[in-house]
């Protein structure tokens, strides 16, 4: 039984010549340590950050207590590439130490296997099992302090099912100890580890050690078998020898010292922008591995990152409580003619970083006034967080001093960033607060992304990839990428799954190879179980969903009635129809409406009924009513219908659209049938024009399929009068 790391790993001022040199302690390389040291490999990893044990991460509201790379070796590095911004972490547990804590699966039908039949979620599924596994992923239970699900997480599943899309909300799983926030216990790898306090903190580094960083799982397997990792040191030249690699380092201290390790095999995993920077300095500057792809660089993705924040200004709850994030919304929505997938989840925003960003911005004094004025509780603060599938063409290149920046395209993003754009408005009408998109994108019309992919494309050889499928470098013996620098496109989720997925199938590859032995695996297999993957079920809904709402829909609700010989009533039939999608219904020849409502008719039934309008189907009269019923009694009823168009001139049409003769029979032919003629009164005429609405995400959509359906039932109506 351990502890978490505790203290910095001394320097050395030489390491003897080991098997494996790893570049990175993030997602791939922590697996690439614990899988080589578990296979009896000789492995040193360089990490230039520090170690942060629970307790050592920054709270002041100050940028020079620990927060940034830039001063001191801090938290965070922040990379203006020109045409994007990149925030990543620094330390043992690279984006480990900062991230959401999300684990989350790729929808197979967002990633193009064709190119990359690598990425296949059939073989990949697998290791995404043992990643769940070591990382003792699983679902959030209530807040130990109330007993309840966090505020935040009520507030976004209330606003989804306002919204009409609470199938497509789940609660993801999450690398988090959860239980009792006061006691240690050993984790599954002999880390101690306490229950997560629900304080929000998981992005800026957890101070209580509820949080499944890479140094509580992985790393720590490392090190228990004799890996070696020096923190401190950050790869700057990539050198190629006769019997292998070399990394030379300066150290991130004040000494700047450099050092050279040197190793058989060389596997990076530095992060997608700084790996892609290493080989491209390599190629380009040091002139060292001169023969590396030419495509190097292309295929950069910001995981298609969007950002929005909003103060609710209603209610006195705590919507920091709980971990960053808690439910995922997966949307697969028609934007023009075309799908688009993404999701959508909510972000705590802890104090903290409020009080840091108070501070650090510009124009504190009348950003505090304004504050005052609207009475902002900043415990009442969320973030809106999206990602979605981007058109992963970026390409990271050197400028002219040597700086690596990014070519990239916001208009060849248009779709996405357009349906991305709507979702805060949808929101801010239910909460009635604002949802403000991150101020880099309003004014500088520049995402921001904290997961960024690409820059080391995966091709057949060197002319079409740096690498193959499984990392390893065209033409370069022993130089591996096992980061999510090798991830060729947008993963549309939360890529830290998928990069431990791949990064665990390819170390599988290179110990088999290493030891001769075609059976080797991780010695973990034994215990592990398939993990849930709440996020398919909602992907299936929503694809299921889109295909039946191309083209947006309408609604609207229709009422007849017919009299008896005195005048009194005898029948009426309520219904409300409606129209999922316009495209489905327009190609179907039937054109189907789906109807529900209820029908009365005197000394007869009284029941709810369902069943199929047939809007001006193609030969046949002009409208067919089909309707299923059920009275108190259990009897089934059949009701059906036509409304023909006989009558000549526009007052003969309007009259015939507005009586529907109609038989209605038992379902089991037992009895004979009653006609009935109802008729739309011209009072109910107006009140189902009125009813008549546009189903869509915005108001402009709303708006078009109203004018649509409006048109379509014009032009059937008259073309039946010819």
């Amino acid at each position: 039984m351990t502890k978490g790391p505790t203290s910095e790993q001394p320097e050395r001022d030489t390491v003897a010549h080991a098997d494996v040199i790893v570049v990175g302690s993030g997602f791939g390389g922590a697996v690439a340590a614990a899988r080589l040291a578990q296979a009896g490999q000789n492995v040193v990893v360089l990490e230039r950050g520090r170690r942060w044990p629970a307790g050592s991460f920054p709270r002041r509201p100050d940028l020079d207590a620990g927060w940034l790379w830039e001063k001191g070796g801090g938290l965070y590095d922040i990379r203006w590439l020109d045409r994007m911004a990149v925030v990543q972490a620094a330390g043992l547990g690279g984006g480990s130490l900062a991230y959401a804590n999300v684990f989350a699966r790729p929808a197979q039908a967002v990633m193009d296997t064709s190119t990359a039949p690598h990425m296949a979620r059939s073989l990949l599924d697998p290791y995404y099992d043992l990643a769940a596994h070591m990382l003792q992923v699983s679902t959030m239970p209530p807040d130990p302090a109330s007993g309840r699900d966090p505020e935040r997480t009520r507030l976004f599943e209330d606003v989804t099912r306002d919204l009409d899309v609470a199938e497509a909300t789940v609660r993801p799983l999450l690398a988090v100890t959860f239980g009792d926030p006061d006691t240690e216990r050993p984790n599954a790898h002999g880390v101690q580890q306490r229950g997560c306090r629900f304080v929000g903190e998981c992005v800026i580094g957890c101070n209580h050690g509820a949080k499944n960083s890479l140094d509580m799982n992985y790393l720590a397997v490392a090190e228990r078998e004799g890996a070696t990792i020096v923190t401190g040191a950050e790869a700057r030249r990539l050198e190629r020898l006769d019997d292998g690699w070399a990394v030379i380092t300066s150290a991130t201290d004040d000494t700047s010292q450099e050092r050279r390790y040197t190793a058989t095999r060389l596997v990076l995993a530095a992060g997608a922008v700084a790996t892609t920077e290493l080989l491209l300095r390599a190629r380009d500057v040091d002139g060292t591995l001169p023969g590396l792809s030419p495509t190097l660089g292309h295929g950069f993705s910001g995981n298609g990152d969007f950002l929005a924040t909003t103060n609710q200004r209603h209610g006195t709850g705590d919507l920091t409580r709980g971990p960053t994030i808690t439910t995922t919304t997966v949307l697969d929505v028609w934007e023009g003619r075309a799908p688009v997938w993404f999701q959508v989840q909510d972000g705590a925003i802890p104090p903290p970083l409020q009080d840091l960003l108070k501070g650090a911005l510009p124009l504190r004094r009348t950003r505090a006034a304004w504050s005052r004025f609207r009475r902002t509780d900043t415990r009442r603060s969320f973030a809106v967080l999206g990602m979605g599938r981007d058109t992963s063409d970026g390409r990271l290149r050197l400028d002219d001093e040597g700086r690596v920046v990014l070519e990239w395209s916001n208009r060849r993003q248009a779709r996405l960033y357009r349906a991305q754009r709507r979702v805060g408005p949808a929101i801010a009408r239910r909460l009635g607060s604002p949802v403000r998109t991150a101020a880099t994108w309003t004014l500088l019309r520049r995402p921001v992304t904290v997961h960024p992919l690409g820059g080391v494309p995966v091709g057949p050889d060197r002319t079409r990839g740096v690498v193959d499928a499984l990392g390893e470098v065209h033409d370069h013996p022993g130089l591996y990428v096992f980061d999510g620098a090798a991830i060729p496109a947008a993963t549309s989720v939360n890529p830290s799954a998928t990069i431990l997925a791949v990064a665990e199938h390819h170390c599988e590859a290179l110990v088999r190879s290493l030891t001769g032995d075609p059976g080797w695996r991780a010695p973990e297999w034994g215990a592990v179980r398939p993990a849930p993957v709440p996020e398919d079920v909602a992907a299936r809904r929503m694809a299921e969903r889109r295909e039946s709402t191309a083209g947006d829909g309408v609604r609207f609700a229709e009422r007849m009635v017919a009299h008896d010989a005195a005048g009194g009533s005898a029948a009426e039939l309520t219904l409300r129809a409606r129209i999922d999608g316009l495209r489905g219904f327009a190609d179907d020849p039937v054109h189907p409406v789906t109807v529900r409502g209820r029908l009365r008719v005197a000394g007869l039934l009284d029941a709810e009924t369902r069943g199929t309008l047939e809007l001006f189907p193609r030969a046949a009269p002009a409208m067919r009513y089909r309707l299923e019923l059920e009275d108190d009694s259990g009897t089934r009823w059949h009701l059906e219908g036509v409304k023909e168009t006989t009558r000549s001139g526009l007052a003969g049409l309007v009259r015939d659209l507005c009586t529907l003769d109609a038989t209605i029979r038992p379902a089991n032919g037992s009895g004979p049938g009653r006609r009935v003629t109802f008729r739309i009164p011209p009072g109910e005429v107006v009140r189902m024009l009125a009813s008549l609405r546009g189903e869509g995400f915005t108001a402009s959509r709303r708006l078009s399929a109203t004018t649509r359906f409006a048109a379509f039932f014009t032009i059937g109506a008259l073309r039946r009068k010819r």
